[in-house]
């Protein structure tokens, strides 16, 4: 369908921008840039695609990233692999790039969990030390699984797997860790399954960086500080 300018007299099948055809809205921006009161309605794209890079490697979802913005997923598309055969956008409208532009950036990786959605999917490190932590203080796999509401012949992917799981299942294994790492289990069959795997003890992850790729076990040291605080 044709869109008539305000003008009446220039009828474009393009869309209207700023409620001006193309002849008007370039004498419009010339007259208001003479006066020194032009505000752009368009923007470079590339600061808002090194932002959305930003938020990405902060470990939060496209999917998450424009529901944040309230925008719908397409725009993403647009702007990182283009659209209809054509490149990439080079230029986007103020009010996307202002509104992605405004999701803000974790500050560390428990923030980026807060940030995320149930659906979205995360590493499964920090969820596998976590379970592995409670079998070798004595919770076996079955009791695990049954707690976490899942069969037990399942379990194992959770736990050996090097995949990804969702952050629902995140959030319920982390839940599972706090309220069982200060008890100990019942199974010492767990206990030796977890030893013969080097599979560490619960206060043994400083629980800051336990998701952390780079991580390592607590030395024996700090590890009795930190149990002398727990037990406080």
């Amino acid at each position: 369908m044709t869109t008539v300018c305000k003008c009446g007299r220039n009828p474009s099948p393009r869309p209207l921008r700023r409620g001006l055809c193309p002849a008007c809205y370039m004498t419009h921006r010339e007259r208001q840039k003479a006066y020194g009161r032009w505000t752009p309605d368009r923007v470079p794209a590339d600061p808002v695609r090194a932002h959305l890079a930003t938020l990405k490697a902060a470990g939060l979802s496209y999917r998450r990233i424009v529901e944040l913005a309230g925008l719908h997923r397409s725009y993403i598309g647009t702007l990182l692999v283009g659209k209809n055969g054509h490149p990439p956008a080079q230029y986007v409208s103020k009010s996307t790039a202002d509104r992605i532009l405004s999701v803000p950036v974790p500050a560390d990786f428990t923030e980026a969990v807060s940030l995320s959605a149930d659906g979205d999917r995360m590493p499964a490190l920090g969820a596998q030390r976590r379970l592995q932590a409670l079998v070798a203080a004595g919770w076996t796999m079955r009791e695990l699984a049954r707690q976490l509401g899942l069969v037990s012949n399942n379990f194992g992917p959770l736990m050996h797997g090097d995949g990804t799981i969702t952050v629902a299942r995140y959030r319920e294994v982390v839940d599972l860790f706090e309220r069982l790492q200060m008890q100990p289990g019942p199974s010492s069959r767990a206990r030796v399954y977890a030893r013969k795997r080097g599979w560490k003890l619960p206060l043994e992850w400083d629980e800051e960086t336990i998701d952390e790729p780079d991580a390592r076990p607590i030395p024996r040291s700090r590890r009795q500080i930190r149990t002398d605080r727990a037990t406080a």
